[in-house]
């Protein structure tokens, strides 16, 4: 039997091409303002969350660097000024040199990231606000990618609980990185814990009559994952226990040495290719219509059959459907799911 599976993310406001780009944070994107005091947590000043592009290509199993020229950086929809000193200008409420935009290497590929060097939550900001990412790539010609992350902002009661999940190669194995290490982490109140903490491990699972998260047997704060634990794209899940209290965090990771790939073929449901974005002002439907295809030459595999599942941003699931050629997501699912979504989808024979 061949089994092959495949992760691509909607856009709520991409491409169906052989370049992908995410982007990922050194530290979780996630503040938290205590209702009374105004009390910030975790501090971003303590913490200094560098956030930076995993761009890939899953024709070649590769990471690619962006040119440095030409980078763009937005903050909810405005685009980030800097001065010579890498620091960013005013913008509203947000003071200067909350920014730092600079070239670093990562995992050993020289990207541009971008700091955050103050708290983004305040008194006056209590809503989660987006960070934009813009850049070219060139692969013997130029093509642009781009890519979001929200920082999440929430009011509480108590203290906050923010699980989070690192991994290393941007959670990519290729001809470079055999495995990947993901390791779990707990915030109480803004300072890890590292005692009396219990972790369970959850693999996503979608398959005819099976959809959800499986667990995995594997209860460390700490796990090795091979190329035989990835089919291609996959989400794993740790769920977090401390003091009676349970949150998790979701990783995706992503095997690019794998032979068979998912085109997800996103189209208008005509057979044109359209960006995978959803708004109320334009597009409100995408129609996909995956095929397997090998890696080194795109040569269309044919007899799988497909299964689909849609979730939110936590994994939750807002649609499935076993089986059929075409799976199409609207724009009520992306309401339902009030923000970006992910729809994986498998095939076997």
């Amino acid at each position: 039997m061949s089994n092959v599976s495949g992760l691509t993310t909607i856009k709520y406001v991409k491409q169906g091409d052989t370049l992908s780009c995410a982007l990922r944070s050194t530290f979780p994107l996630k503040q938290f303002i205590t209702n009374g005091t105004n009390a910030i947590t975790p501090s971003f000043a303590t913490n200094k969350p560098c956030i930076y592009p995993v761009i890939r290509s899953s024709l070649t199993a590769t990471r690619l660097s962006p040119l440095t020229t030409g980078v763009v950086w937005s903050y909810n929809g405005s685009v980030i000024s800097f001065g010579s000193n890498g620091l960013s200008t005013a913008m509203g409420a947000i003071a200067a040199g909350t920014f730092k935009s600079e070239v670093k290497t990562i995992d050993g590929i020289t990207v541009p990231t971008l700091t955050i060097l103050k708290d983004i939550a305040s008194a006056s900001n209590i809503d989660s606000d987006t960070i934009l990412f813009q850049a070219v790539v060139n692969t013997g010609f130029q093509t642009s990618v781009s890519a979001s992350i929200e920082i999440g902002i929430e009011q509480t009661d108590g203290e906050a609980f923010i699980p989070y999940i690192t991994v290393n190669n941007g959670g990519v194995i290729d001809d470079n990185v055999a495995t990947l290490t993901a390791k779990a982490h707990l915030l109480v109140g803004g300072s890890e814990q590292t005692t009396g903490v219990a972790y369970k491990w959850y693999k996503m699972v979608v398959t005819n009559g099976v959809d959800g998260w499986v667990a995995i047997n594997k209860t460390t704060q700490q796990i090795t994952l091979a190329a035989s634990d990835i089919n291609a794209s996959e989400l794993y899940k740790c769920e977090v226990t401390f003091s009676g209290k349970t949150a998790d965090a979701v990783l995706e990771v992503a095997d690019e040495t794998d032979v068979l790939i998912i085109y997800p073929n996103p189209t208008d449901g005509h057979g044109n290719t359209v960006p995978e974005e959803l708004n109320a002002d334009g597009q409100t439907q995408i129609v996909y219509a995956p095929e397997v295809r090998k890696r080194e030459n795109q040569t269309v595999q044919s007899g799988f059959t497909f299964n689909y599942l849609l979730t939110n941003s936590s994994g939750d699931e807002i649609h499935s459907q076993d089986g059929g050629n075409t799976f199409t997501v609207t724009l009520t699912h992306a309401q339902t799911a009030q923000g970006d979504l992910t729809l994986i989808i498998t095939a076997s024979k």
